[in-house]
Parts: C-alpha cells; structure tokens; sequence
C-alpha cells in the first residue's frame, strides 16, 4: 500500500445540526451510519466540544470530499493530519 494510502485525515462532524438527509451515510459508509433518531453519526467518534472528530484514510478522500461537498447544512470537514 502506497504511503498515500494510509496517511490520515481528520474528520469533523457537528451532529447536533444534521438534519438527517442520510447523503454522508450513502456517499461515505464507511465513517459515517444513521441513528435511531435518523440523524447522521461518525463511527468511531470522539465528541470534542460541538464536534464529533474521527479518523479517516487518504484512500477515501474522494468518499468524504463529496460527503462535504454534499451536506445540505455544511456540517462535515475533513483535514490532512
């Protein structure tokens, strides 16, 4: 695996302003799944302050680009490590 590929990412979530629309969920399954309230969450998640931060790989930079891009409500970012 190329050292790319396993780099880091950082993701960030506010899931107290998801408005369940499930496009996160659909686009990036692996990170992200739907509660039993129907609002988006991070697998895996650490909530820090209103975030919710996660760690993601480089390889599903595109996944999690278009999960932002994406979001009704501009509520994910993703960062390099």
């Amino acid at each position: 695996m190329a050292k790319a590929n396993r780099a880091q990412l950082v993701i960030r979530h506010k899931v107290a302003d998801c408005i369940g629309c499930r496009l996160c969920a659909e686009t990036a399954p692996q990170y992200f799944q739907m509660n039993t309230q129907g609002l988006a969450e991070l697998i895996n998640g650490e909530l820090r302050g209103v975030f919710v931060h996660g760690q993601a790989l480089a390889v599903d930079r595109d996944d999690l680009e278009n999960a932002v891009e994406g979001c009704p409500v501009d509520i994910i970012k993703v960062d390099s490590r």
